[in-house]
């Protein structure tokens, strides 16, 4: 038999070319039909028939060779189609089984590469379902290996409950009754009820099976209940016949093999998930290794540890969607001053005098400054003097006399308005200078980042500088004392890590941040200023929410001017000056998520 074999490959290699390979099998919606494509890699020519009782489609591929995963896809429970078989039929022809719900009209079209494959959609709509590594896989009834995968669709995919509903509402439904019967017949009707192969272990064929009463139940579940009740239990090999034995020696014959595998990750990342695997290990048998030069995960274990890894890693290793933040920030400062005061200046025309702060360009001697003529000692004959500006306290005693100053050390400073008065009484001057100021600030400062993320991931973006900070260590002053520098992060700041919910909600961690850098009067250096909002919230697509609002509002006054007069009613407004500084600051940060769900694979 296997000479022939070889020789017919040969045969067909030599005369029709070498067959090609069956790289993927898709079930997808097609309006209200169901299409099944056939991807092979060259020429083929497709054979097809229907089976009944049950319903069973029969695609032979001739040209081609096996090259999925497996031989057996157990749950697909989708579009009509319950569960797919294949098998190198001839070395030519492969041979595709579909289990179907009921018996259809279907239509078969042959294309570049391609088969396809339509009927009427006998059931609700449905995601898209491969062979391809890279998505959800589809349930396993039978615990043995993973079924499928499930492609990305704009129709979310079922979960796990509702999906396994729907596969065992699709398998066909069984009552049966066995009062004393062997287990061999048992096995032999549901072998033919269900169009499967079953071979049962020696210890298992000779069970009897007393007192048992099932109704309308799915076959695979009929049969299960009543391997259970009898110690015994079934796995499927990977050309689809199920094995039935003792529980004890299935359990012992997956301990005594050992499978290894290597799982791409497509989407997450191979440490993380290969964290996950390690919680299913055998104890000193089982090891996971994550590769993460093609970011692959390399499993050896019994091979029903394998398969449920394998179904793990194809639950895990999804297609995320990602989020688009659109936050703005806010920053409105206004100052309001207001100044108002009267410096007075009394003394005598002729004698000395006490200046200070009135004229800042009084001039006294500086050897530094080029000699001017003026005449220093009062006796009417210029001199030769250095001079230099200054608005330091001058006192000239220069004779007897009188002189003084009020309210000169609490000046308006940069006033808008200043008024000079003099008036004379005999001998001496008395000089008022009245000033005042009124001004108001506002600095309005805007930022509008925006940033994209995939679910559950951290992201930032900043706008601004690393300031530099030298610390000094213990011993600071000694030749070996060490300086570090640190780095402080200041300018627009934001942090975010959204979680897209089940009903598409945003589940938002967000931190936004303005800060920046001021000059300290201490010997400390650097004064950091910032303001900061840190929130978590749930939002929904689209929607704005202000996720902080802070008003900051400081008022200064101050009055200051003679001692005594200062306080006399109304007439003490001429002797003191008054300033008045009105400082508001308002932060309002708002955000926006987007969710952008991921597009449709070809």
């Amino acid at each position: 038999m296997i000479a022939r074999s070889i020789l017919a490959f040969a045969l067909a290699a030599w005369f029709g070319g070498a067959p090609s390979d069956l790289r993927e099998v898709q079930i997808a919606p097609a309006g209200a039909e169901t299409e099944i494509t056939v991807v092979v890699g060259g020429d083929i020519t497709p054979h097809h028939f229907m089976l009944a009782d049950p319903p069973r489609l029969i695609l032979d591929v001739e040209g081609a060779t096996h090259d999925l995963e497996r031989h057996s896809y157990e749950a697909i429970g989708r579009g009509g189609v319950i569960r797919m078989r294949t098998s190198q039929f001839r070395p030519d022809v492969v041979r595709l089984v579909f289990d179907l719900t009921r018996e259809l009209e279907y239509a078969v079209e042959k294309a570049q590469g391609k088969v396809r494959v339509t009927f009427e959609n006998p059931g609700e709509s449905f995601s898209r379902w491969s062979t391809q590594p890279g998505a959800a896989a589809a349930i396993d009834l039978t615990g043995a290996s993973p079924t499928g995968r499930d492609m990305p669709a704009a129709n979310p995919a079922p979960d796990a409950a509702a999906a396994l509903a729907a596969v065992q509402q699709a398998q066909p439904r069984i009552s049966v009754a066995y009062d004393s019967a062997s287990m061999l017949d048992v096995l032999a009707g549901f072998s033919e009820f269900a169009g499967v192969s079953i071979v049962p272990n020696g210890d298992a064929a000779s069970v009897m099976v007393r007192g048992i009463d099932i109704k309308n139940q799915p076959w695979d579940v009929a049969l299960s209940a009543i391997l259970s009740a009898q110690n015994l239990g079934w796995q499927t090999s990977e050309s689809g016949i199920i094995v039935v034995d003792l529980l004890e020696n299935l359990k012992t014959r997956d301990e005594l093999l050992t499978e290894t595998r290597v799982m791409r990750i497509n989407y997450a990342s191979a440490d993380s998930v290969a964290l996950a695997l390690e919680k299913l290990v055998t104890p000193e048998r089982g090891q996971v290794v994550a590769y993460s030069g093609t970011n692959s995960i390399i499993v050896t274990d019994a091979p029903s540890v394998v398969a449920r890894m394998d179904t793990l890693v194809t639950s895990l290793d999804k297609r995320m969607p990602q989020v688009a933040i659109e936050a703005k920030i806010v920053f409105v400062d206004r100052t309001d001053v207001q100044e108002m005061g009267i410096v007075y200046d009394l003394k005598e025309r002729e004698g000395g005098f006490v200046e200070q702060g009135i004229n800042p360009e009084i001039s006294v001697p500086d050897p530094n400054e080029p000699p001017q003529l003026v005449d220093t000692d009062g006796d009417g004959v210029p001199d030769q003097a250095f001079f230099k500006r200054t608005n330091e306290t001058l006192v000239n005693l220069g004779g007897d006399a009188i002189a003084a100053l009020a309210n000169a050390n609490d000046r308006v400073t940069s006033p808008a308005l200043s008024i000079l008065t003099a008036v004379t009484f005999g001998e001496f001057s008395l000089f008022s200078f009245i000033e005042a100021l009124e001004s108001h600030q506002l600095s309005d400062v805007q930022a509008a980042p925006s940033i994209q993320v995939v679910d559950n991931a951290k992201a930032r973006i900043q706008v601004g500088e690393r300031t530099p900070i030298r610390v000094l260590e213990r011993g600071a002053q000694s030749e070996e004392a060490t300086i570090n520098v640190q780095f402080e992060d200041t300018g627009i700041i934001l942090e975010v890590q959204p979680h897209v919910t089940n009903n598409n909600q945003i589940l938002l961690a967000l931190s936004a941040e303005r800060s920046g850098l001021q000059v300290g009067l201490s010997d400390v250096g650097f004064v950091f200023e910032k303001q900061i909002g840190e929130t978590t919230l749930l939002l929904d697509d689209g929607e704005t929410a202000v996720i902080g609002g802070l008003t900051l509002s400081e008022v200064s006054r101050s009055e200051s001017g003679v001692p005594g007069l200062m306080n006399i009613p109304l007439l003490g407004n001429l002797f003191r000056t008054t300033k008045e500084n009105e400082v508001k600051q308002d932060l309002i940060i708002l955000v926006t998520p987007h969710v952008i769900m991921p597009r449709e694979l070809p």
